[in-house]
């Protein structure tokens, strides 16, 4: 008699059908700056195979960016809490392709069904801290607008200097800011950390390794404003290496691989 169950599930159909999202995270590792500008190499080797539909998510996901930035209040609003959920599903799509080597469209809304709370979170949280942010920065303003009327002799000295302190605060703000929230995406969508773990362990990474990621940066912007010179066609090629680099970054920096 045949061994084989007539009625148990095919498994390689069923795990193909479910995006793998379950990583071990780990305290921030320090990478150099080798391995950080050798990310975009890394990243191009993942997209091998998978260019179309690594390709097709990061268009569609930039249409659908478009979409939401046209209509009228609510677009823009609904933009902000829909972007982290399109974010995940590329981390999804990236996890699948590290583990399997094989991609999957779908994947894209992965986090319409996975995570989707935490997400929702981290972006309330995002726009919780802007909004804080701008408070802090309009007190700013008044108190220096108050500061240079007690010198009606040379108010702009005043204004000036303070103009200067703010334009510095406000950039270190918002680098503190990107910190906070540049791998966040992933440890709520790989790492299941809730949102105040995911930024905590963020900003971690990011300060642990502010150089190698301060010149990746630079790196990749370069190659991201040559690439816009033929009418942005060369975006079409880059993009995809830059979303595989940053997934490749968060490996090597958080995951236990």
């Amino acid at each position: 008699m045949s061994d084989v169950n007539p009625y148990q599930q095919p498994q390689s159909e069923v795990a193909a059908q479910v995006p793998p999202s379950d990583v071990a995270i780990v305290a921030p590792k320090k990478v150099s700056v080798g391995q950080a500008v050798g990310w975009l190499g890394d990243g191009l080797k993942m997209l091998s195979g998978n260019w179309g539909v690594v390709l097709g998510a990061l268009v569609v996901t930039f249409l659908i960016a478009i979409v939401l930035q046209i209509i009228p209040f609510l677009g823009p609003i609904a933009q902000f809490f829909i972007m982290p959920l399109l974010y995940g599903g590329i981390v999804a799509i990236f996890r699948r392709i590290d583990v399997s080597g094989n991609s999957e469209f779908a994947d894209l809304f992965a986090g319409f069904s996975n995570q989707t709370g935490p997400l929702i979170l981290m972006a309330l949280a995002q726009l919780g801290v802007f909004i804080v942010l701008g408070a802090v920065f309009a007190l700013l303003f008044a108190m220096i607008g108050g500061f240079s009327s007690f010198d009606p002799n040379n108010p702009s000295l005043h204004m000036s200097g303070g103009m200067a302190l703010i334009g510095l605060v406000f950039f270190v703000a918002i680098i503190l800011i990107s910190m906070l929230f540049y791998f966040a995406v992933p440890l709520i969508y790989l790492g299941k950390q809730n949102v105040l773990e995911a930024m905590k362990n963020s900003l971690s990474a990011c300060l642990r390794n502010f150089f190698p990621l301060l010149i990746y940066g630079i790196v990749a912007s370069i190659i991201a404003i040559l690439a816009c010179i033929p009418f942005g066609l060369g975006l079409l090629f880059v993009m995809p290496i830059l979303a595989a680099a940053y997934y490749v970054s968060f490996k090597q920096i958080l995951m236990d691989a």
